[in-house]
């Protein structure tokens, strides 16, 4: 049986029956009139929507998260490194914070403990040879010392702490040898601490002497007064010479002397320091020799500067002969290595001091020491000259 529409009505569509009632009001304005349809066609309105549910939130921040990982894994990883490398520089690891590279295998009951002097020679030159030489009087199995100079001196001050040291270390081991080897150079500074030694060896290559006293001055004034330039320095009344030796005023024949006469003073350490150590040696008198002249080494050994030219291991050999050791072990101190050295001594990463430094006739100096260098004060220094 089939149904038929009444008169002028179309099919029905039985999804109708599951569409809301319209809400009140004009039908019309709600929605718009279905337009006619032919029979057997679709609606042109689409379906309801069906219902779907939400996508899943996203996972934000992977790359974030990421980067956040690898910096506090590194950070960890640096900071174990570093706490290391903090132990082992303070001793936990090392002893003392001390280091020793053994140069000569032999028993360990007769070492020759060996002290380098590198460099310039600064507070930090003295304060290091003192740690050192602290360590080597606390190791009973030490039976000679050999220092090792390689300098073109340095500050006054500096360089007579270093010879103080060793004459009191002498004083408390008076049966100890100690054997100056110098390497390329020993001026200035370099040969006051070496005055120091029982005996004393340059390679034939060795610059030494340079006995003398440097007190670097720059006077600037009469630049300035080209660019009108005064200076206005104020100085307490009564101190006229407490800004002596200006580099920005014009220069003063009683300041000129009163400085000539701190050098002279100093140079007369010097002088007094080598006669203590070398007097019976020199075959001329000293005024003649400490002209500030450098000497070759076969000239310094014909002087009596210098005892034997050789080298280090003549050294070693003169101290082990001189302590009655049948059997040296020759051991020598150095810094505790960086902590780029530390990671790996074939990286190519220079370390933060290494790339402040300079290189002036050879020497390695670093900003520290050429900031003490340029400041004026009392030198026993070979510049070259």
């Amino acid at each position: 049986m089939t149904y038929d529409p009444p008169p002028g009505q179309g099919p029905i569509d039985p999804r109708g029956a599951f569409q809301p009632p319209p809400p009140p009001g004009n039908y019309q304005q709600q929605r718009p009139a279905m337009p006619p349809q032919m029979p057997g066609m679709m609606p042109p309105y689409p379906p309801p929507p069906m219902f779907m549910p939400p996508p899943p939130p996203r996972r934000g921040g992977g790359f974030v998260r990421g980067v956040f990982v690898t910096l506090a894994t590194t950070i960890f990883g640096l900071s174990l490194t570093l706490n290391i490398y903090l132990l082992f520089v303070s001793g936990i690891l090392s002893g003392g914070g001390s280091h020793s590279t053994a140069l000569v295998d032999g028993d360990p009951t007769q070492k020759i403990a060996v002290i380098p002097v590198n460099g310039v020679i600064m507070d930090e030159m003295s304060a290091k040879f003192d740690k050192w030489l602290r360590t080597v009087e606390k190791d009973n199995d030490v039976k000679a010392l050999v220092i090792e100079i390689d300098s073109p001196g340095g500050s006054v001050t500096s360089s007579d702490e270093i010879f103080h040291r060793i004459k009191k270390f002498k004083q408390e081991r008076p049966k100890m040898p100690v054997v100056i080897a110098m390497n390329g150079l020993a001026a200035s500074g370099g040969y006051y601490i070496a005055c120091a030694g029982d005996y004393l060896f340059a390679q034939p290559s060795t610059l030494t002497g340079n006995i003398g006293v440097l007190l670097p001055s720059f006077n600037f004034y009469h630049l300035m007064e080209k660019w009108g330039i005064e200076e206005k320095t104020i100085v307490s009344q009564g101190a006229t010479f407490k800004n002596a030796g200006s580099m920005f005023a014009p220069e003063r024949a009683e300041d000129r002397a009163y400085l000539q006469d701190i050098a002279d003073k100093a140079f007369a350490q010097f002088k007094d320091k080598v006669a203590t150590g070398r007097q019976s040696k020199l075959t001329k008198p000293l005024a003649e020799i400490a002209n500030g002249k450098i000497y070759m080494a076969d000239d310094a050994l014909a002087l009596g500067l210098v005892d034997e030219i050789g080298y280090a291991h003549d050294a070693y050999a003169y101290a082990a002969k001189q302590a009655n050791l049948t059997k040296m072990m020759v051991v020598k101190y150095r810094d505790p290595p960086t902590i780029f050295e530390a990671l790996g001594s074939k990286s190519n990463v220079r370390s933060p001091q290494s790339s402040s430094s300079v290189t002036i006739n050879g020497v390695n100096v670093n900003a520290n020491e050429l900031r003490d260098m340029l400041t004026p004060r009392l030198m026993y220094l070979w510049r070259g000259q």
